[in-house]
């Protein structure tokens, strides 16, 4: 079977129709643009401003220490008794400390602040080096890789040393678990215990003493010395000594279908040795759900508290592989639905009410409504209308109105297409990326990288679904634009280094189970995600242009990801009233609000109103969106948090929360939408009566 990984989408140079000219952000000191860069990844606030902010590997957090002359790399493993709680029942949100050097990886001679770069750049890796600035050849290697077992430093020509802001309680040597490798216990301050394993190159020695409370030196220089550390309170250690000597340097991504299954594998690459010829990585609770034998039967007892994403399981071994069930393969062009028994009930009663819908919103001037300062707000305004046209040509069968809609979506299209919006976009020759050439901070961040694959992903469904119906009536539209929306597709789900112009899947992160939105900003919580429904609509999105292009693989590879989110979403994200991940304190809010790195926030960034929180999770409700959303959860969210809040509001969130209530009641939703008081003051900007009585109809609503 091959990997659906493997073939680009494209690897010419980006069309000529983008200026090419460096965006807003510089790449730092000590990094190499020759390949393109990731924005979005774990490790990118070690990319800008003072680039010492946190980056979180899970279950470990590490960061570049500056302060307190303890320099080099700091960890940090958060329990759950570090966990703080803001107020209110359920609380506000939940975080950890940032900033506590438990554990700092050093050396005696960084007699200042060493010199601090990047190296080794991937997906799920970067290799973080300090380099003392007054002995020459002398530097400190960490490889920061996705799930790492260990926090590892490998010494160059300079005296390893182990800091502590805690203080050290005790150090004392332990039985080696192999020729070459030294195993030392430490206990700090603060009660946490851990484990150092020290290997070296064949013939060389080295002693660890305490220092004072707060150092532990080395007796000497070594070079190519291996430093690695672990947290052990409260863990038994045989799968720590089995793995010690061997470290995770990089991880890739790889996939092959089976009928209606696919299994994803991440592969890391590993240096040194060890006892059981592997190293030890750490999995998600998604993760561990979709084990395939082989992976079960190599987990460890070894559990570790995550900040945002429950207890990490360790593994022995250099590969995880799990096994995900593609429920959404069959869903394309058509409301569906997860509600038993449920089915389309188009009948003539709802198809006279959407042609109603229909007759009006055809008439829309989609041309002008989407020519707005904003690819976001521009995108979900051709998504709106492209879903009427969708709707009018799949579902009413009426020509008259496909053919009134279909030339002014083309039309619409084809400024963005042919670059003339009021703020054009641009190839970024620094980090090699499509960027709009808005004001900076403008369009959400777009220019930073911010939310790339919700702006994308909404032109590229309206591409997709214009092209299709054109497509069905005959057209070869799609020849016009192909290479403009290909453009955007590279841009956030370049599946393969191949492509050298376009980094490998800029937003959705296959070790998380979702994307993430922040870009090129430093943040103590590290990235974000504020919309998971966005995330999943651009999954379904580079689903509908893959069909319509005839891209199998890209098609593969879009189930897949929104078959992962199926799954991390309802264990991070969506919370139902069985959650067993996120804090029982919290999982009362149904939905996390905005999901950091090391915090959860029941709020967004636009305002603190609960439907604003609840709908920002839900938009747009689309043909994938039961499969996510599923009726029980949409239930309890409504029962709970919604029924007695949506009477009140008289503006578009009423129309989002009203056709998210159809993913587990269609008759409640169809009633809202078809009543003869109907206020279309009650949609959204991104959100037609069309589609919404479609849905509803499609979803199995009585009419």
């Amino acid at each position: 079977m091959s990997n659906i990984f493997a073939s680009a989408v494209d690897t010419t140079e980006p069309i000529a129709l983008f200026e090419r000219k460096s965006g807003e952000t510089a790449v730092p000191e000590g990094v190499s643009n020759s390949s393109p860069l990731h924005t979005n990844s774990f490790y990118c606030n070690m990319l800008v401003e003072n680039r010492d902010c946190t980056v979180w590997t899970h279950p470990y957090s590490v960061w570049n220490s500056k302060t307190n002359k303890r320099f080099g790399l700091a960890a940090y493993l958060a329990r759950d008794s570090d966990r703080v709680f803001g107020e209110g029942d359920p609380a506000e949100f939940f975080s950890h400390p940032v900033g506590v050097q438990r554990i700092v990886l050093s050396s005696s001679d960084f007699k200042e602040e060493p010199s601090f770069s990047l190296h080794s750049l991937s997906k799920f890796a970067a290799t973080a080096r300090f380099s003392s600035k007054s002995e020459r050849d002398c530097y400190l290697d960490c490889p920061l890789v996705q799930g790492m077992g260990f926090v590892t430093g490998v010494y160059h020509n300079c005296i390893p040393k182990i800091s502590s802001q805690v203080g050290f309680k005790s150090v004392e040597g332990d039985t080696s678990p192999r020729s070459g490798t030294s195993k030392y216990k430490v206990e700090l301050d603060d009660g946490t215990k851990w484990l150092v394993y020290v290997t070296l190159p064949e013939g060389a020695t080295l002693e660890l003493a305490l220092k004072g409370k707060n150092e532990i030196i080395a007796d000497k220089s070594v070079d190519d010395g291996i430093v690695q550390i672990c947290f052990a309170s409260d863990v038994d250690t045989k799968s720590y000594d089995a793995a010690a000597g061997c470290y995770a340097s990089d991880a890739s991504i790889s996939a092959s279908i089976d009928g209606n299954k696919c299994s994803y594998s991440l592969s890391y690459s590993t240096k040194g040795s060890s006892n059981s010829n592997s190293t030890l990585v750490f999995a998600l609770p998604h993760h561990v759900e979709a084990f395939d034998g082989e992976t079960k039967g190599k987990a460890t007892s070894i559990t570790l508290q995550t900040t945002t994403k429950g207890k990490a399981l360790g593994i022995l071994s250099n590969k995880l592989t799990m096994v995900e069930e593609l429920t959404m393969k069959d869903v394309t062009w058509d409301p569906a639905t997860t509600i038993p028994g449920k089915k389309a009930n188009y009948s003539q009663t709802a198809l006279e009410a959407i042609r109603e819908a229909a007759k009006n919103e055809v008439n829309g001037d989609v041309e002008k409504d989407s020519n707005v300062d904003s690819m976001y707000f521009g995108g979900k305004v051709l998504a709106k209308y492209a879903f009427v046209l969708l709707v009018c040509h799949r579902i009413l069968k009426d020509g008259g109105l496909t053919n009134s809609l279909l030339p002014k979506m083309k039309k619409a299209i084809n400024r963005f297409k042919s670059n003339k919006q009021q703020y054009p976009l641009f190839y970024d020759t620094s980090f090699k990326g499509i960027v709009s050439s808005a004001k900076e901070g403008s369009d959400f961040g777009n220019g930073h990288y911010n939310d790339h694959h919700f702006h994308w992903g909404y032109h590229i469904q309206a591409a997709a679904i214009t092209a299709f119906v054109d497509k069905d009536l005959g057209g070869k539209w799609i020849d016009e634009i192909k290479h403009w929306v290909n453009s955007l597709v590279r841009d956030i789900a370049n599946p393969t280094t191949d492509d050298k112009h376009f980094p490998v899947f800029r937003a959705f992160d296959f070790y998380n189970g979702h994307s993430w939105a922040k870009g090129l900003y430093a943040s103590a919580d590290g990235k974000d995600e504020e919309s998971s429904s966005e995330d999943y609509n651009h999954a379904y999105a580079l689903k509908l242009w893959a069909n319509v292009l005839g891209d199998g693989d890209q098609e593969k590879r879009a189930d897949l990801m929104l078959a992962i989110m199926s799954r991390s979403m309802n264990c991070y994200f969506l919370m139902s009233d069985d959650n067993k991940i996120q804090p029982s304190q919290f999982i009362g809010n149904k939905v996390t609000g905005i999901l950091f790195e090391n915090k959860a926030h029941h709020t967004t960034y636009f305002g603190t109103n609960e439907e604003y929180i609840q709908g920002i999770h839900m938009i747009p409700v689309n043909p994938v969106s039961s499969f996510i959303r599923k009726p029980e959860f949409v239930k309890q969210e409504w029962e709970q948090k919604l029924q007695g809040l949506v009477g009140n509001l008289n503006d578009g969130w009423r129309g989002i929360l009203m056709l998210n209530a159809a993913l587990f009641d269609p008759d409640m939703a169809w009633k809202f939408f078809s009543d003869g008081n109907f206020s279309k003051d009650h949609l959204d900007g991104g959100q037609s009566k069309t589609w919404s009585l479609a849905y509803c109809a499609g979803v199995g609503a009585s009419s």
